[in-house]
């Protein structure tokens, strides 16, 4: 039975094969598009399982790419994704990831600049584990 898609629904995570990389449409008064490798996703998936208790900046700080549909380059990109056919081993991560993006891309509509905003979301594990 096919699901009823609805205008409201959250965007799915989308694939972009070359370069087996992750993408997430983050909203805003401008469109963010974040990447991270997939091999990454992997790489870190026990963070959905534990704390973070870095004292510099988040792990997805380093693998996570942050870009703008005002690059041809991104739009072509985003033009070969597929929809991310989600495996459960890494849901929790995949949404961990997603709430990163978020926080990353409030802080830049905010007009905090990239790199700082990149060094210091969730340090020191601010935001909670999906993990009791």
């Amino acid at each position: 039975m096919a699901r009823e898609v609805k205008l409201t629904d959250p965007l799915p995570f989308l694939f972009y094969p070359d370069g087996e990389r992750i993408f997430y449409l983050s909203p805003g008064p401008a469109v963010l598009l974040f990447a991270i490798e997939f091999k990454d996703i992997v790489r870190l998936n026990l963070i959905s399982q534990q704390p973070v208790m870095q004292p510099a900046k988040h792990p997805f700080a380093s693998v996570t790419g942050v870009c703008s549909f005002a690059d041809d380059v991104v739009r072509r990109a985003f033009g070969a994704t597929v929809i991310f056919e989600e495996d459960s081993a890494y849901t929790d991560t995949l949404q961990l990831w997603s709430n990163f993006c978020d926080d990353v891309a409030e802080r830049l509509h905010d007009g905090e600049d990239l790199e700082t905003v990149l060094e210091t979301t969730w340090r020191l594990s601010s935001a909670p584990s999906a993990a009791s």
